[in-house]
């Protein structure tokens, strides 16, 4: 009998899998286990990917595996099969993809179950025993106390304790008042749950059409339509309790970390269900644990963001992809996947439906579903019954603002106010202003190692880069010149917040932006306010627009638009419109007609009429029109292939030579290598090379004849190691 080859993907930056021989022909390591490998000089772990009979090397070449990990898959076949299609379709290094699918436990060898957590009960001695017995050990009399509230302790319910409570709980063990157990960590969902909601016409309707891909357990893809406060939320429910009654689980993706509280609120008062959710706010161990939970069954509903996608299910029967269209299902560095398409992808191998929910939904999505490629369900009017938003626009050419606001402006806030309605206010800008500028000599204080001004932040004191972190005292004098005639420039959310706190000093006022939520907690706390109707004034970033229900918002104001109008970006006219349709629907989502106004100093330019009228259908075919006429995606194809370097010439020299060698395939094009619109960042020097295609089978094999190349010439090897570079398929940004 011949030793089987062991084929195991590393997690390194080259595009293949390397082939090893057991350390014990007695016990071969299965496919998708993990298994540590010598790797040059290195101890890696990869993942057994297949069982050969043969390798290109001659066996006296290959080195045996060191130590095999696990004795069952902890990559099953159908996450296997995830992981090379996301290797194949975005050309994308195997193992680096199958690294991306594990916990970081596991990254680093820790077992495949979570540690075993200890607990602790009363034993009938503990119960039946005198408490004053303790009255001379008060801290064992505190801990037997806290036993009346919850019949099983564990460590975290001593975390505001001092290290002496586990002297008290040994003694209470010794007496024989307490028991020690060890176990596994449970889930469990909530006790209770709340009687179903009826759903209206439109969502019934959307949701019978959902439901015969569920009864029917097949693969369907749904782009569920509906303007904003429509409940799309509630026929996600229906479908998920659907697929719960078949003891089958559900996978919820959502764009931002700050909707998983809120979502998870929801699911606890709706469900009686084990719920678990995945996010990067998780540490390791917890992480881990969620996806422990998962793999095994225990969790019936999963709630998390882009890398949820990747974990392992025990019986999944339906994918939710809510706010699909967010650019935050765009993974922007390593492995470049988009989380939408990658869910798209696995419903279909695992034959189960998706739904996609969006009012603004990516012009791909809504490409598809106008095709008949997707169902298309539409929720046209909200659950409420309630108007959609009146949107006012404001010329800043014929009413200036002052600190970011307007004149009309403030009058709706005061109106407003006096009516007991919140009022939220948006702008895309953290900081107190963006540009301190010298009258003097007019030159503007920037990053020395960034194309970007440098942020002021008068609370700090500090002026900082938000793009590479850099920061730096603010100073009185102008570096360049000395003078002393700094001017600040721009607005910011710091410098609204404080023009409002001056001008409505008897309105509560809240900041939400990433400097304000920087601690864990702070941002769900904050949101948490503004439902509640703790705060009059919300000022923020896009951590406010996104899925929100804010129920007494009666007025939505937009600061400052007009650097999307005129992008470089395709996309950009796109994106604006989802965002100003994002926010302004945060604004009378109950009883009374909302109110948004948007300040411009281009009220003529023709996407505002669609946001007024809030006609996405109409706006979307006119963007499709010139992306047809264009060929740009969805009626072309796309890939960006980056690079930068710590010396100006040589990401431009590595793209130009690029370009060279690629030998395209028929109907594919490749552009001239380009500085990045921001060239230099964090001081490296980025630049960029498009290649576009009519259809995506050339783009691949164009691509992947490069790659190879790239990876067997000498000369293409060395340039290729001289800069970091990186290829993205189907890129969303070009910044």
């Amino acid at each position: 009998m011949t030793t089987p080859i062991i084929s195991v993907a590393v997690p390194v930056p080259l595009r293949q899998t390397f082939d090893f021989l057991p350390s014990d022909e007695s016990h071969i390591p299965p496919v998708g286990a993990r298994v540590k490998v010598p790797f040059g000089t290195r101890t890696l772990i990869g993942i057994v990917v297949a069982q050969k009979e043969s390798s290109d090397l001659p066996q006296s070449r290959l080195k045996p595996i060191k130590e095999t990990l696990d004795q069952h898959a902890v990559l099953p076949p159908d996450l296997l099969l995830l992981a090379n299609w996301i290797s194949q379709y975005y050309l994308a290094p195997l193992g680096e993809v199958c690294d991306l699918m594990l916990p970081v436990v596991l990254r680093q060898g820790g077992d495949v179950a979570p540690p075993a957590v200890k607990s602790w009960q009363l034993t009938e001695l503990g119960r039946s025993s005198p408490a004053d017995e303790l009255n001379r050990a008060p801290l064992q009399l505190a801990i037997i106390k806290r036993f009346m509230q919850h019949q099983v302790l564990n460590a975290s319910h001593f975390k505001d304790e001092t290290s002496s409570w586990r002297q008290a709980l040994r003694a209470l063990i010794e007496k024989g008042w307490v028991s020690e157990h060890t176990a596994h960590p449970k889930l469990s969902g909530p006790a209770s749950n709340t009687n179903s909601i009826d759903l209206n016409t439109d969502q019934q309707t959307a949701f019978d059409a959902i439901r015969t891909s569920l009864e029917e357990q097949q693969f369907s893809c749904t782009l569920l339509h509906g303007v904003t406060g429509s409940g799309k939320t509630e026929v996600y429910f229906a479908a998920m309790e659907e697929v719960l009654s078949k003891q089958r689980q559900v996978l919820l993706l959502v764009p931002e970390i700050g909707l998983t509280p809120q979502l998870m609120d929801r699911i606890a008062a709706r469900f009686s269900v084990p719920v678990v959710s995945m996010h990067s706010a998780l540490n390791d161990r917890e992480r881990h644990i969620a996806w422990w939970h998962a793999a095994n069954g225990d969790a019936r509903i999963i709630v998390g963001t882009r890398s949820a996608i990747f974990s392992p299910f025990n019986d999944l029967g339906l994918i939710v992809v809510d706010e699909e269209h967010d650019a935050s299902y765009k993974q922007q560095d390593g492995v470049r996947y988009q989380a939408r398409d990658v869910a798209i992808f696995r419903a279909k191998k695992a034959d189960i439906p998706i739904i996609l929910g969006s009012a603004t939904p990516a012009l791909e999505t809504y490409a598809n579903a106008q095709s008949g490629k997707y169902q298309l369900c539409s929720l046209n009017r909200r659950a409420t019954d309630t108007a959609l938003p009146r949107v006012e626009l404001v010329d800043l050419n014929l009413q200036p603002s002052n600190d970011g606001l307007s004149p009309a402006l403030m009058e709706a806030i005061k109106g407003t106010l006096a009516n007991s309605q919140q009022v939220m206010l948006f702008l895309n800008r953290r900081g107190f202003a963006p540009v301190l500028y010298c009258a003097a000599c007019k030159q503007t204080a920037t990053c020395h190692r960034c194309d970007s001004h440098l942020t002021i932040h008068r609370r700090a004191n500090r002026m900082r880069c938000h793009h590479c972190g850099y920061e730096g005292r603010i100073t009185p004098q102008c570096d360049h010149c000395k003078a002393d005639e700094l001017v600040e420039v721009g607005d910011g959310t710091q410098r609204v917040e404080e023009a409002l706190t001056l001008r409505f000093p008897d309105a509560a006022v809240l900041r939400i932006d990433r400097d304000s939520t920087r601690r864990k907690g702070e941002l769900e706390a904050m949101l948490g306010q503004a439902r509640d109707g703790d705060a009059d004034i919300i000022v923020g970033t896009q951590l406010i627009t996104k899925g929100h229900d804010f129920p007494n918002i009666g007025l939505v104001g937009v600061l400052d638009v007009d650097q999307g109008l005129y992008s470089t970006d395709f996309r950009a006219p796109e994106h604006l419109f989802q965002q100003l349709v994002q926010v302004s629907g945060r604004a009378g989502r109950r009883d009374t007609v909302g109110r948004v106004v948007i300040q411009t100093r281009f009220p003529d330019h023709p996407l505002f009429e669609s946001v007024r009228s809030h006609d996405f259908n109409t706006f979307a075919q006119q963007l499709l029109t010139e992306r047809r006429a264009a060929d740009f995606p969805p009626f072309g194809y796309f890939a960006l292939i980056r690079a930068e370097s710590p010396h100006q010439a040589a990401a431009m020299q590595f793209l130009r030579r690029a370009k060279q060698d690629i030998q395209p395939q028929p109907g594919v094009m490749v552009l001239d290598a380009v500085p990045a619109p921001m060239e230099r960042r964090a001081g490296r020097y980025r630049a960029q090379l498009l290649i576009t295609a009519e259809q995506r089978s050339t783009l691949h094999t164009t691509l992947q004849h490069w790659l190879y190349h790239l990876s067997t010439d000498k000369d293409a090897k060395k340039r290729a190691s001289s800069v970091r570079w990186s290829l993205d398929i189907d890129p969303q940004d070009f910044y």
